[in-house]
């Protein structure tokens, strides 16, 4: 297990919206106290600083334009 941090107010909040836009992402919990040590998407584990880092992180429009689009069907795939 990671070490485990205590979050700040002004990060509650912030963590907050992220999980409310993105609910493939779930907190990870530890002990009586429920302690958030991680946040959980797929088989993945980051630790509240990692989470923090991909928050923070600038979103790119045109990146996210390309994920969004469709790849062509197998069938339209021209041979390489």
């Amino acid at each position: 297990m990671k070490t485990r941090t205590v979050m700040q107010i002004s990060q509650i909040g912030k963590f907050a919206r992220f999980l409310e836009e993105h609910p493939g992402f779930s907190p990870e919990l530890f002990g009586g106290n429920a302690d958030v040590y991680g946040f959980r998407v797929g088989e993945c584990v980051l630790s509240v600083d990692e989470m923090e880092r991909l928050i923070d992180t600038p979103v790119d429009p045109q990146a996210v334009a390309l994920l969004q689009t469709q790849s062509p069907a197998m069938s339209e795939r021209r041979p390489s």
